[in-house]
């Protein structure tokens, strides 16, 4: 046996002693051996790893090798712009097509391999794992007790979604933790129920009809993860009828009911657009669904009786210890001794010191320097999915962040827009006496009156809360002509899809270049008028909506939002397809509103609520959970049907807790909450941003008050041209530069740049700009307190782990983050309750110390002026 040449770095039988001699670089033996048969094990268990090795072997051996060259040429510039695209399989096809003299030993194998993976698998490693490319149409999916699970779970999701959605940091139950509560529900109830049914259209439905599938586990998953969206609606609801920001007497149940219903099914209807863009391309990948279908998979899968590492405990075992450690561990950090969630140490050093508190706090501070800032999970992972986001991804926004921190620090030092007079990283809005604004004091009849608001105060904002606005804005360009630019052929060609299926009926899978592809053809698509009924009724909802409420509100404006969504939501949902990440239109819009109808919040928080995740987020959203089904193999009729009535039932849901909430929660939005239930997550971030561009508007932010905001644009713009040209021209340029210096410096000065500066250079090149503005923006009232731990967890969790102790991660790290959700969730629900709802004060030095010095107050480092208040006098407001 012989090591191979090939990049696949697997063990390798001896190359034919007569292929050089004969000029043919292949391994093919004098017994004529099949390629396929050339492939060991632990190659194949790469190629196949789903059990589908067979059909890979037939297709190797089938392919002959000018149909293989053609496949290889083709892929390589289809993918020429792809990131995600693997850099040792690019770098052998391209080998592959210089002949074998030049490629060398394993030429006709590999060639083969790459061109059957293109054709019938997946180029991406991560897509090949969980998503065989055989399927069988006869297994049961949309049953009755698929149904039954996951509409069920959706109603619980929902309920806890929205009941801790003005919790911070927020608790919820995602899919990776459904997931897991799923299979054992559906285990009893394979265990229980009879075989009972009915025939319908010539189906048999029952209630029992046998062993629970992978498909059903995955079916009723994403019937659940509509209930993580059903909270759209609701932070401008609470914006709206809290006391504690507008008060508005006329936002009673239907209100609340009609806008939820509306603003969910308007997404909906939105996702039949995007889908040609981010479904059917095999680049949009959607690499946060991958560990979700894995998990699946392996929990329908028999679970062999393994030892990894010492540990034999079965996945479910593991699920239940961990999650019920949680539940009982989260008393302490939760209630008993808080200090543990809000670490701040550093602070109890010297209390009253607040430079200390500013650099170092978790509260009034930045929480740089403090390498342990929590003990408690949910902080820890409030910032970064560290158990499942990859690596280079929280690398990346971590070290924007802490980026961002020194920017945040230059603004509040130099007192610029008079941000030393207030707390350094709130997102909150201050009066200019360094009290929270009182918009009631300003507005009269939904509208500004500008007589109040020159006796009272112009509202101001944070340094932290200044860096994010102006991250937001420079986000825009980055995204937009970055992806647009990088993935234009792949973009058109979506575009002209669309086209073609409205004009001409084009299906989806025509022209289809992968094998997931071909195999959904046999299910019925869901046609594209579905979707533009649901958007125009929806619209004529919304119309009635606006006629019946005094809202103030222009009907032209539903018709604006759709349009910029139009433009704009492609390249951010193939952002979220090809990255993972998952980003709203939120200050596009408020800009546009801000102008176009300033004075007017209500237009404004419509405006957010509708424009920036309705239509573009929940329709990402759907087409999300439809990337999933289709790398399951479910048909796109039967996921339809399972969103469209579970959006109708959850609406009602999230409803009824939101009035729960906004009625029954004591001192709700208000710093001393006693259950955190402090809406600095989204009722204050929201409120501060309905002051900035709905009640003052755009003109008067970018004219007077914050004039740096317009520029950031220009900024966003001039990164996303320096990354374009550096990586466009930077893999053409850098090689002939290496060689240039490599003859003109000395050996040991050209080795030590090869060791660092080179390798260096060469990673910037494939850095994604998205991420490092992603990673500046994300403060106030998030601070590094609140990504350290993250950072950390998934250095451990997504690098070291899967490096050197794989089987144990690929076994036990997804059950474990799940778990851990799992128990801190009810812990937290049962512990509000228990002593939240009616609260039941534990006083100690280990529940006040947190906030007992400066980092607990919302003290500036500059003193008030004599006259009271900062900044412009009052009746001089511009």
């Amino acid at each position: 046996m012989a090591k191979a040449t090939s990049v696949h770095e697997a063990v390798e039988p001896a190359a034919s002693p007569d292929a050089e001699k004969h000029g043919i670089y292949t391994t093919t033996s004098a017994d004529n051996v099949p390629y396929a048969d050339q492939i060991p094990h632990e190659m194949m268990e790469t190629l196949a790893p789903n059990g589908e090795a067979d059909f890979i072997r037939a297709k190797i051996n089938a392919m002959s090798e000018d149909e293989a060259l053609a496949i290889i040429q083709e892929s390589l510039e289809f993918h020429s712009d792809d990131w995600n695209f693997p850099a040792d399989m690019r770098e052998r096809m391209r080998r592959c097509l210089d002949g074998p003299k030049v490629y060398g030993e394993w030429y006709e194998r590999d060639l083969r391999v790459d061109a059957v993976m293109m054709k019938y698998s997946s180029p991406y490693p991560g897509v090949r794992a969980v998503a065989s490319p055989l399927d069988d149409e006869k297994v049961p999916v949309e049953t009755i007790r698929a149904y039954f699970l996951g509409i069920g779970w959706a109603i619980i999701g929902t309920f806890m979604a929205t009941f801790f959605n003005s919790r911070f940091p927020g608790i919820g139950l995602g899919s990776a933790v459904i997931q897991i509560l799923l299979f054992p529900c559906a285990k009893v109830l394979e265990a229980i129920l009879p075989d009972w049914g009915f025939t319908a259209f010539g189906t048999r439905h029952s209630l029992n009809p046998g062993p629970w599938t992978f498909k059903e586990q995955m079916f009723s998953t994403i019937t659940y993860n509509i209930a993580i969206y059903s909270t759209n609606a609701y932070t401008m609801i609470l914006v709206q009828r809290s006391p504690v920001f507008y008060g508005l007497d006329f936002v009673d149940f239907g209100y609340q009911l009609l806008l939820t219903l509306f603003i969910q099914l308007m997404g909906m209807g939105f996702a039949g657009y995007l889908r040609r863009f981010s479904v059917y391309p095999v680049k949009a990948l959607w690499p946060t669904l991958l560990p979700i279908i894995a998990m699946n998979r392996a929990l329908t899968k028999p679970e062999p009786r393994e030892n990894i590492n010492g540990w034999t405990i079965s996945r479910y075992r593991f699920f239940f210890v961990c999650a019920v450690g949680m539940f009982l561990y989260y008393w302490i950090p939760g209630y008993l001794f808080q200090a543990l969630s809000t670490f701040n140490w550093m602070t109890w050093i010297a209390p009253e010191n607040l430079t200390l508190a500013i650099l170092t706090g978790s509260r009034l501070g930045l929480g740089l320097f403090n390498p342990i800032t929590t003990f408690d999970w949910n902080v820890a992972t409030s910032s970064y999915a560290a158990l499942s986001q990859p690596f280079f991804a929280t690398c990346t926004m971590y070290i924007s962040a802490i980026f961002g921190g020194l920017v945040i620090l230059g603004i509040y030092y130099t007192n610029m827009y008079n941000t030393a007079y207030l707390p350094i990283n709130s997102a909150a809005a201050f009066a200019n006496d360094g009290t929270i604004f009182d918009v009631k004091k300003v507005v009269v009849d939904n509208k500004l009156d500008n007589a109040k608001l020159q006796a009272y105060s112009l509202p101001f904002y944070s340094a932290g809360y200044v860096l994010t606005v102006g991250a937001n804005f420079a986000f825009y360009p980055v995204y937009f002509f970055y992806i647009m630019v990088n993935q234009w052929k792949t973009m058109s060609k979506a575009y002209v899809d669309f086209y073609r299926g409205l004009r001409h009926g084009k299906g989806n899978y025509e022209d289809a270049m992968d094998v997931h592809n071909r195999e959904m053809r046999k299910y019925k698509e869901v046609p594209d008028w579905w979707f533009l009924a649901i958007l125009v009724i929806t619209i004529a909802l919304s119309i009635v909506w606006i006629e019946i409420y005094p809202l103030g509100i222009p009907v032209w404006l539903i018709f604006l939002l759709i349009a910029i969504n139009l433009v704009f939501a492609v390249p951010l949902s193939f952002l979220s397809a090809t990255t993972g990440t998952n980003l709203g239109l939120g200050a596009l819009i408020q800009i546009i509103t801000g102008y176009l109808l300033p004075n007017n919040p209500n237009a404004f928080l419509f405006s957010q609520a509708l424009g920036s995740w309705a239509l573009a987020g929940y329709g990402d959203n759907y087409v999300q959970d439809q990337k999933m089904a289709h790398y399951c193999k479910i048909a796109p009729r039967a996921v339809f049907r399972s969103q469209i009535g579970t959006i109708i039932i959850t609406c009602f849901v999230a409803v009824g807790t939101q009035n729960f909430i906004l009625t029954s929660v004591p001192g709700l939005c208000t710093e001393k909450q006693p259950s955190q239930f402090t809406c600095m997550g989204d009722g204050h971030p929201m409120y501060a941003s309905s002051l900035m561009w709905g009640l003052l508007g755009s003109e008067r932010m970018f004219g007077s008050l914050y004039p740096l905001f317009k520029w950031c644009f220009l900024m966003g713009f001039g990164i996303a041209m320096i990354f374009l040209v550096a990586q466009g021209l930077g893999p053409k340029y850098l090689p002939p530069v290496r060689e240039s210096l490599r003859r003109k410096l000395r050996p040991n000065t050209y080795a030590m740049l090869d060791r660092t500066l080179f390798p260096f250079v060469a990673s910037l090149l494939w850095l994604n700009p998205v991420l490092i503005i992603q990673g500046i923006q994300h403060w106030a009232p998030s601070n590094l307190s609140y990504k350290t731990p993250g950072f950390i967890l998934s250095y451990i969790f997504m690098y070291w782990l899967p490096r050197h102790r794989l089987a144990w991660w690929a076994k036990y790290n997804y059950v474990l983050s799940a778990a851990l959700t799992a128990g801190l969730a009810v812990s937290a629900l049962i512990m509000f309750f228990a002593i939240g709802y009616h609260p039941h004060a534990l006083k100690w030095w280990g529940n006040t110390v947190s906030g007992a010095g400066v980092d607990g107050s919302n003290k500036g480092i500059y003193p008030l002026p004599s006259r009271g208040y900062f900044g412009p006098e009052r009746g001089t407001f511009p």
